[in-house]
């Protein structure tokens, strides 16, 4: 009877430690969906003037960054040295939602940080220094960075699920943007040339490490942002 039990017991294990990295992404999702949903809540308290200033502060960025292209780093190059923060020119706490992109392919919704340090890619996705802010415009190219092999949370894992022709949004402080994949490509880690800003258009990458579950490379999603009366 005892050799029985202990037989069931040990099964039961089996399938708890199966089954508890599926329900831990699960529930990590739904909270990465409660997170942004509270950062739209938080909206609709602000005043609208506040939230304009901030925009015009974040377009007023963007235009310095096109400037000056030497700033892009690789978070995942060197994981001990911290990037610099665009608090500064916000005027933004470090662990604030800036925004949030919302894949509809794999289900996902996660919230943007600015900054893509090791503790911002631990609860989100990150905005690399050097790139412009997700706010959307001309002569803007946001490169957003998430992790693939957090096992408890799904954050880029499946992007490389996404091909020509798929959307994707970000949804800012006071629009939704919507952009189409055109292309899916594999880089090296010091390779950078996709990343750089093109006049006059509208882009974001998705940037993640590649093969799963190594980061021997990397994977760039890239999509440029679809005007309104395309969509």
């Amino acid at each position: 009877m005892k050799g029985k039990k202990a037989i069931i017991l040990l099964f039961l294990a089996g399938i708890l430690i199966f089954l508890y990295p599926h329900a831990a992404k699960l529930v990590n999702s739904y909270l990465q969906k409660q997170q942004v949903d509270q950062f739209q809540a938080d909206l609709e308290e602000k005043p609208e003037e506040e939230i304009n200033k901030l925009m015009e502060k974040a377009s007023a960025c963007n235009k310095e960054i096109f400037y000056d292209s030497s700033g892009f780093r690789d978070p995942f190059l060197d994981n001990e040295e911290k990037l610099a923060e665009f608090k500064n020119c916000l005027g933004i706490d470090d662990d604030e939602v800036f925004a949030a992109i919302e894949i509809p392919k794999l289900g996902e919704m996660i919230p943007i940080f600015l900054g893509a340090t090791e503790e911002t890619l631990d609860k989100g996705i990150g905005q690399i220094e050097g790139s412009s802010l997700p706010v959307g415009g001309e002569s803007n190219h946001t490169v957003l960075a998430g992790h693939r092999g957090m096992g408890t949370k799904a954050m880029f894992r499946n992007v490389d699920e996404l091909n020509d022709g798929d959307i994707f949004y970000i949804h800012t402080m006071t629009d939704t943007l919507t952009y189409r994949v055109y292309s899916q490509q594999v880089v090296a880690p010091d390779e950078t040339d996709p990343l750089e800003i093109q006049k006059n258009r509208d882009l974001a990458t998705l940037f993640t490490c590649h093969p799963y579950p190594t980061d021997r490379e990397r994977l760039l999603i890239q999509a440029e942002r679809v005007k309104e009366d395309e969509q």
